[in-house]
């Protein structure tokens, strides 16, 4: 983010600050009308079932993709920090069992960024050495968080897998089949970034103040367990898990639509088309469910969403990322109510890619406010 922009006289916006524009970016374009998502110039459709995690958050957060040279490099740095503090572990305990995952995921963390090598030094060099360290500290407590709301132990990492086959070794305490690690790697990557939305916007303000990196990740994960940016995910599953079938999802669209209701997964503040990562990850979804015989879910899926886009496409309500990942984490085996913790892991590498472009010349963040004169 380029922090010094031009002096405008006026400044249009709407409630939640629609339409205002911070400043200027080289990370990613989402473009709602042509429903293109873009990083670093890279069409994500064009990175899907073709690169990695970790080279896609390597061309996030550094702007290019890495050779083989610098992948072998960021890799190992993503290894080498795969053990988070043992106290981040210990802080779940005493955390109570009720607490939504997400939440029990954030707490760990909070601990876990006091132990984050040089805290107090927020030069912009020491700042550069955090993303590897959070990235992989946090996979290992978002396993350990879900494996605690099952009642499991915690599983240690292993240092010969891939960063997305790890989180799931570690999580379902056994190597992934192929095509569980392929749909998973897979809405890791569509996931990884999505310009400044509600939870990067936070995470900016934070770092904008001279905090830590970690401080500001911790800022982006408050902001995402709201249930209207990050939680959409598993209310569209558990809403698809109620219908019982195709025809049932139509007919209870259909009166759902005809009482004003508002379906968790359908609409985007930007898109005003089809997602282009529900394109992307749809194949992955329909041949995981087909493979665990769960064909029915997939079928009532669509039925759902054909009633929904068709009632309300023509207001540029679509399906969004939400409405699919649950039907990628469901058969994989991650929990329900946990599903948002995946989200959170995939794009906070976005978050810090914003962090770390703004920090060069960027201000304090402190929009001021209309006064409306009570009389």
């Amino acid at each position: 983010m380029i922090g010094n922009g031009p002096v405008c006289a006026e400044q249009t916006y709407g409630r939640g600050l629609a339409g205002l524009v911070v400043g200027d970016t080289a990370i990613s374009e989402v473009d709602g009308i042509r429903g293109r998502l873009l990083y670093r110039g890279y069409p994500v459709e064009q990175l899907v079932g073709r690169t990695s995690f970790e080279e896609v958050a390597y061309l996030v957060l550094f702007g290019e993709m890495p050779d083989a040279s610098r992948l072998a490099d960021w890799t190992a740095e993503l290894v080498r920090w795969r053990h988070p503090p043992e106290a981040a572990l210990d802080a779940l305990q005493r955390v109570p069992a009720r607490a939504h995952p997400l939440a029990q995921y954030r707490t760990m963390m909070t601990v876990a960024a006091c132990h984050i090598p040089e805290p107090e030094n927020t030069e912009l060099d020491a700042q550069w050495r955090r993303p590897a360290r959070i990235l992989s500290w946090t996979a290992g407590l978002a396993a350990y968080a879900i494996r605690h709301l099952q009642g499991l132990a915690p599983v240690a990492p292993r240092d010969d897998l891939g960063y997305a086959a790890n989180f799931l070794y570690q999580t379902l305490g056994e190597p992934p089949s192929e095509e569980a690690l392929e749909a998973f790697e897979a809405s890791l990557v569509v996931q990884a970034e999505h310009g400044l939305h509600a939870a990067a916007f936070a995470a900016l303000i934070v770092i904008s103040t001279g905090a830590d990196l970690g401080s500001a990740v911790l800022a982006g994960m408050g902001a995402l367990s709201g249930a209207r940016h990050g939680g959409a995910n598993q209310l569209c599953f558990e809403m698809l898990a109620r219908l019982e079938g195709p025809e049932h999802a139509r007919v209870w669209a259909l009166e759902a639509l005809a009482r004003g209701h508002r379906f968790p997964g359908f609409g985007h503040r930007v898109y005003k088309c089809p997602d282009p990562r529900v394109r992307s990850l749809e194949p992955y979804a329909e041949a995981l469910l087909a493979s665990r015989g769960q064909k029915k879910l997939w079928h009532t899926y669509l039925a759902l969403r054909e009633e929904v886009e068709g009632a309300l496409g023509a207001k540029g309500i679509y399906a969004n990322v939400d409405s699919i990942t649950g039907l990628l984490y469901h058969p994989i085996g991650l929990p329900v109510s946990a599903f948002p913790i995946p989200f959170c892991l995939a794009i906070q590498t976005g978050w810090m890619a914003h962090c770390l472009e703004y920090l060069p010349d960027g201000r304090v963040i402190e929009p001021g406010a209309v006064y409306i004169d009570p009389e």
